[in-house]
């Protein structure tokens, strides 16, 4: 932590002095740049938070919409990547990305990964995770039940790009 801190810090000493010779607009472009990747760094990268629900893709995926509404999230609409996964996607009153990605781990197993914001926002995350959990009436669990994983994948489903190195995939306490 203490080592990411210092590359962060030399980001931006490298930025500002970069922006020396620059006047204007292109200065302040910059330098905002340069905060970015402090924000990045402090943060470790994207940050996707999941938890485990034992009920069907359908019935998260409907409590998933209600969440959105009593958070104040505007519901955009719902993408099936596969049979067995489903994105729902909205967006917060400030204007930040809201993505549920649904994932049928068995019938009555889903996995829900929520990202808020492009870095993941934590107490936005944990309050739509208590939301959801909520209009269930379950209890989340950070770790599939014993005999659960990925559905095979079918023959007309196409591969999925590979996760960036860089993101987390962090379980919801």
């Amino acid at each position: 932590m203490a080592m990411q801190r210092r590359l962060a810090w030399l980001a931006v000493a490298a930025g500002v002095v970069a922006t020396l010779p620059l006047g204007g607009c292109v200065a302040l472009l910059a330098a905002g740049a340069g905060g970015g990747a402090v924000a990045y760094a402090e943060n470790g990268g994207v940050a996707n938070f999941y938890a485990f629900y034992p009920t069907s893709v359908s019935r998260v995926s409907a409590a998933s919409r209600a969440a959105f509404g009593e958070m104040d999230i505007r519901y955009n609409g719902e993408i099936h990547k596969s049979p067995s996964k489903l994105l729902l996607e909205g967006t917060t009153q400030d204007g930040q990305t809201a993505k549920v990605t649904l994932t049928s781990m068995a019938t009555d197993v889903t996995k829900a990964n929520i990202r808020i914001g492009t870095l993941g926002d934590k107490p936005l995350s944990l309050q739509f995770q208590k939301l959801l959990s909520q209009r269930l009436g379950l209890a989340a669990s950070a770790e599939a039940p014993a005999g659960t994983g990925l559905p095979p994948p079918s023959a007309s489903s196409q591969p999925t790009a590979p996760q960036q190195p860089e993101q987390q995939t962090i379980p919801l306490q």
